[in-house]
């Protein structure tokens, strides 16, 4: 993976990280997603108060990389599931069990594991041209990052079934409708927003605001454990299906 697929910046006690594949929409390859699992988990070490999620223009993240992900498939179902819980659950119990706050800064689309990814950040801003889906099932795929889960308790069980069986897309305004956004801004000041709200949380005493995070996810992330094992099986045995090559193949070039 090229270093500049994930971009960090650091502002003063904040991190910045970026997807930088905007020629894939910001798409989630295997290596990608273990450094910026990597990267998140470094943080409050170096001294980082408050880390930001965001991707370069023209989206936040359209999901997992197709190609890279096909890749993988080929070496059969259990490297499938291996991979997808070695690496991208990793991802999501990092960014839950890390005790500084993550927040999405949603610059644009926010598709299948780009949504998820979303979803596992403790709070989320968006700029009103953001779009949201839960669009595992179109590719033959469910939601492999805990997407489910995270839909349900936070937008509750209708509105996640409507997202995560047909695949609908939602604007920024529907989704802060639906309990799914903190914030929705303008595009022009989306990262200026979301470094004012990074730079607040900094400066909360840090003891009181780790665990305060980590009574929240004992909360939101009751019974995900469990789903995430499950998961890593049921995608392992959908990407090496005839249907994920079929409806994968047009995304795939």
């Amino acid at each position: 993976m090229p270093e500049t697929a994930l971009l960090g910046e650091r502002r003063q006690d904040v991190l910045v990280l970026t997807l930088n594949r905007p020629e894939r929409r910001n798409a989630l390859t295997v290596e990608l997603v273990a450094t910026l699992a990597d990267h998140i988990a470094a943080a409050p070490a170096d001294g980082v108060r408050a880390v930001i999620l965001t991707g370069s223009a023209p989206a936040f993240c359209a999901g997992g990389d197709l190609a890279d992900l096909s890749a993988v498939a080929k070496r059969g179902a259990l490297a499938v599931s291996e991979t997808i819980y070695t690496r991208f659950h990793r991802l999501v119990r990092t960014i839950g069990s890390v005790p500084v706050p993550v927040i999405a800064a949603i610059n644009g689309p926010a598709l299948g594991a780009g949504l998820d990814l979303a979803l596992a950040c403790d709070l989320r801003i968006a700029a009103t041209d953001a779009v949201l889906a839960s669009s595992w099932i179109a590719v033959g795929l469910v939601p492999g990052m805990g997407g489910a889960s995270y839909l349900t308790r936070l937008a509750g069980g209708t509105r996640a079934a409507e997202l995560v069986l047909t695949g609908r897309r939602i604007d920024a305004a529907t989704a802060q409708a639906w309990g799914l956004l903190n914030e929705v801004v303008e595009p022009g000041i989306l990262l200026d927003r979301a470094l004012e709200l990074a730079r607040e949380l900094a400066g909360l005493p840090a003891p009181a605001l780790a665990r305060s995070k980590a009574a929240l996810r004992r909360v939101l992330e009751a019974g995900l454990e469990d789903e995430l094992a499950v998961l890593g099986a049921v995608q392992g045995s959908l990407l090496t299906s005839e249907d994920f090559a079929r409806r994968s193949a047009p995304f795939r070039r």
